[in-house]
């Protein structure tokens, strides 16, 4: 009998496999978890759902891509991806991603490719041990599978129970609105094991059956195991006990050595190149004289299957306890001789683990080849291969201080690729190393990406005291103090440090840590010649970038919406996913404010989804504050409190004061629209209050707009005084060319004067809003103006310009979809006699609608709105049938007209 799991029953499992399958042929996609302990059956549960789903060719074809992962490449970057797209049906147009690429990149790459296939058929896509999927397959994975909606895919994985302990159940962060089906395997019952018996060994009682069950607690390679060992009268002889089995590897190990020399050495090759490879590899390390003999046996004995599809012929072995009992037996020497020339059969990244993998103790000659490897990666911007090699490399230096520095640069290429994650998992050993500044430096990085910011500043400031001659050393040191100072709220010695920073030239790594430090601080400190000077340097879309958020900063959204847009549109794909993402929420922020609510929302929702899919903290905190803003706007309270909480959550995790700042102001702006004057005062006052490392740096930067609020607040609580203290605070502060912010300023001193003197007084402050209204593009703020001015005339006696103004308001706060603030002036048209117009249009569409028609709109194919928005092309069709179906049109020349 083969060492193969057996197949027998598992009707059950199969038909909720089968039940998932015929959801996603409907447009249902779904996740299905195949869990159980190693040896259970998952795996060949898994070949046989696989087998039997129909083929090309036939009526209900299934497209199928497969692949397993594998304990010895879970540090392969891409190694199940890879896998993925080699097994893609001939003719798709997919190349394998490289070891540096972005894991949510490459998971919109992925999204895409199932969006083009399930055109054809539905898409069955099926990832063994997921487990053992390296860190960026499971991120791009994740990422994609989150963003089927209306598709024809079925993702089916197969998973070990217990799995290895935290941190590697990746599929449990979720999968978005797919909620996962678990199917649990466990033993064999006596009827499946009498089917098992009478296939191989011949039929048993009921009674030998059930002890055989009870003997094996029905575990498939159990009884496998005693069914192969056992003469079958023994079996049948229930009057004795049965003996315990040898242990697997024992039999394992038998069978092995029971092949002819061929065979031997091609299983042998096959375990050292890891649970599957490709056959010609294996051929090519084991060198048999008739190769297909040697298969042949090997696949007889049960120890080898074949696994074809795609462009790929593999061997795989029948089980990993099977490839893990060979591989474990090799001697030192043997282990070494295969390993070395697996590492350079294969070449490339993949080389690494073989490499070490033949080590026997230090080795500095392969240390220092792999140090060079490294910096090569380090050099081409491959981060995860560049900690590969540097980590290998410190692993094998012969000397401490080799050791030592190899292990901070391999930690330090982790940070320079955001694998945080994996870097903190290497602080002890870094933290053991020798002190020195580079020690300090990695130490304190990781100790500020994490919140420790007090024992952050000390690492850092040994770090750069320590560094001496090392113009290098010194000028990264002062890049990260700066960003931490900058995070603690001593802006001026950011903006010190980080000029310190790019006069000594820092790593390339860490040259925009320093710039960008260098310009938030300037705006900060109103160093506007400064700034501008450092904007005009370089045309990278991360400046450009830059360029937009500043004039955001600077009041002028409508120019840091048009600036924005324009590298999200052309210049995102080139960028981290970290900087797409806060360009998103800037942008959804320019668009908040111009009146573009509905760019604002379907921007923001797509920020909020790459944050939480990268794992980022200053981006999750401030994209989920700044992309409420449009939620709170629109009456959407649940959606909108979710956004401020997530906010607020972020700055428990993160506490700096730009994250407290946004999330205080997310807080208000949403107490604003319920009308909650007091609610308003409640939430900014962190940054009004005595804790002086959030209200310092706060009430000296102008980036977070959180003053007009105050002044709101105060108004609405009765404190004219207070409010009357902090608008000529404001005024102050003022000094570019008027923006929203000093619309905003000129309406709450109209409505002051209303207050303080009456409507009759309001008139010139109102009129002096009403210009700069006419001047700036901020349709939210002019409406309120309108409002507020049509209420005061109104009031005064001059009913009819009045009311036309009040109209003129109510209009434009329907066509943003502002549902508390259009429902004020009904109330203010109401105490006019009047009865306010009924709202409609594209208000009907979700956000998720809205977004795809306003870029449907643009003339952009379905394909291409679906890249932009992450989601397949079906997904779009989908979107664009609802709404035609909503504003009761039929084709994309009336959408566009429509909007």
């Amino acid at each position: 009998m083969p060492w193969t799991e057996p197949f027998v029953g598992r009707a059950a499992e199969l038909a909720v496999l089968a039940g998932a399958l015929d959801a996603a042929r409907d447009g249902r996609p779904s996740v299905v978890l195949v869990e159980g302990e190693p040896g259970i059956g998952k795996t060949t549960l898994l070949r046989r759902f696989v087998d039997d789903v129909p083929g090309p060719g036939a009526a209900d074809a299934v497209t199928v891509v497969r692949a397993a992962a594998d304990e010895a490449e879970v540090a392969l970057p891409f190694g199940v991806v890879d896998q993925l797209v080699a097994d893609l049906p001939p003719g798709t147009s997919r190349s394998a991603p490289s070891p540096s690429a972005d894991p949510l990149a490459v998971g919109a790459e992925l999204l895409a490719t199932l969006g083009a296939l399930e055109g054809d058929a539905p898409v069955l896509l099926v990832v063994d041990d997921a487990q053992w999927v390296d860190d960026p397959s499971a991120g791009a994975l994740a990422f994609a599978v989150r963003r089927l909606r209306r598709d024809r895919v079925l993702v089916v994985l197969g998973v070990r129970d217990p799995d290895g302990g935290p941190g590697t159940r990746w599929w449990d962060r979720g999968f978005g609105p797919v909620a996962p089906q678990r199917v649990v395997l466990g033993g064999l019952g006596a009827d499946e094991i009498g089917a098992l018996a009478a296939d191989s060994v011949g039929p048993l009682t009921p009674a030998a059956a059930e002890r055989l069950r009870e003997h094996t607690d029905g575990h498939p390679l159990h009884v496998a195991a005693l069914l192969r060992e056992l003469p079958h009268a023994t079996l049948l002889d229930t009057s004795t006990p049965l003996p315990a089995p040898r242990s697997l590897t024992t039999l394992v190990l038998v069978t092995v050595a029971g092949l002819a020399e061929a065979a031997r050495e091609l299983v042998l090759a096959a375990a050292v190149l890891g649970d599957r490879c490709p056959l010609a590899h294996a051929v090519a390390l084991a060198a048999p004289a008739d190769p297909v003999a040697a298969l042949d046996e090997a696949v007889r004995a049960g120890l080898l299957v074949e696994i074809t599809g795609g462009t790929r012929h593999d061997v795989a072995f029948t089980h990993q306890l099977v490839r893990a009992a060979v591989h474990g037996d090799l001697p030192p020497a043997r282990r070494h001789e295969l390993h070395s020339a697996a590492a350079e059969l294969v070449g490339g990244t993949a080389a690494t683990a073989h490499r070490v993998a033949a080590a026997v103790g230090p080795d500095e000659k392969l240390a220092t080849e792999l140090t060079t490897l490294g910096r090569e990666d380090v050099d081409a911007r491959r981060w995860r291969a560049a900690a590969d090699h540097l980590l290998a490399a410190a692993d094998l230096s012969a000397t401490p201080d080799a050791r030592a520095a190899r292990l901070i640069a391999g930690v330090d290429a982790m940070l320079a690729g955001g694998d945080l994650r994996r870097a903190l998992r290497s602080e002890p050993d870094v933290r053991a190393l020798p002190p020195g500044p580079a020690r300090s430096r990695v130490v304190g990085r990781l100790e500020a990406a994490t919140g420790r910011f007090r024992d952050a500043h000390v690492s850092l400031a040994d770090a750069l005291d320590g560094a001496g001659d090392d113009v290098a050393g010194r000028a990264a040191a002062a890049a990260h103090l700066s960003l931490l100072s900058f995070v603690e709220g001593d802006v001026d010695a950011a903006a010190e440090l980080s000029r310190q920073a790019l006069d000594r030239v820092p790593p390339p790594e860490d040259e925009p840590t320093a710039r960008f430090v260098r310009i938030v601080a300037e705006v900060v400190r109103g160093g506007d010649d400064e700034v501008d000077a450092l904007l005009a340097k370089g045309g990278s879309p991360e400046v450009a970038g830059l360029r937009g958020v500043v004039a955001l900063w600077r009041q002028d959204a409508a120019a840091a919406a048009e600036v924005l847009t324009g590298v999200v549109r052309d210049g995102a794909a080139d960028m981290s996913m970290q900087g797409r993402i806060l360009l998103l929420a800037h942008l959804a922020e320019a668009q908040y404010r111009t009146g573009d609510w509905n760019g604002s929302a379907a921007n923001g929702a797509l920020a909020v989804s790459l944050a939480r899919d990268a794992g980022v903290l200053v981006g999750a905190g401030l994209t989920n504050a700044l992309t409420s803003y449009v939620a709170s706007g629109r009456g959407e309270w649940e959606l909108a409190t979710a956004r401020v909480e997530a906010a607020e959550g972020a700055t428990r995790t993160l506490p700096w004061w730009g994250g407290q700042a946004y999330a205080a102001t997310a807080r208000a702006v949403l107490a604003q629209a319920r009308g909650d004057a007091a609610g308003m005062l409640a939430a900014l006052a962190p940054l009004t209050g005595a804790d002086d490392t959030v209200a310092r740096p706060v009430v000296r930067a102008v980036i977070v707009p959180w003053r007009t609020l105050l002044a709101e607040g105060q108004l609405g609580t009765g404190d004219l005084d207070a409010a009357a203290a902090t608008l000529d605070d404001l005024d102050t502060r003022l000094t570019g060319p008027p923006g929203w912010t000093a619309l905003e300023a000129a309406r709450l001193r109209a409505e002051l004067a209303e207050l303080r003197s009456g409507p009759a007084a309001a008139r010139e402050p109102y009129e002096h809003a009403m210009e700069l209204a006419g001047r700036i593009a901020a349709e939210p703020v002019r409406a309120r103006v309108e409002a507020g001015f049509g209420r005061a005339l109104v009031a005064a006696g001059e009913r009819r310009p009045g009311v036309d103004l009040l109209r003129t308001a109510h209009d434009r706060l329907t066509r943003l979809g502002a549902a508390p603030f259009a429902e004020r002036a009904d109330e203010l048209l109401r105490a006019a006699g009047l009865h306010p117009p009924a709202a409609g249009g594209a208000l009907a569409l979700t956000p998720q609608e809205l977004a795809v028609a306003r870029l449907v709109a643009e003339g952009r194919t379905n394909s291409e709105v679906g890249a932009s928005l992450f989601v397949t092309g079906r997904t779009v069709a989908f979107h664009l049938s609802n709404i035609y179906a909503k504003l009761g049109i039929s084709s994309r020349r009336q959408l566009a007209a429509h909007l």
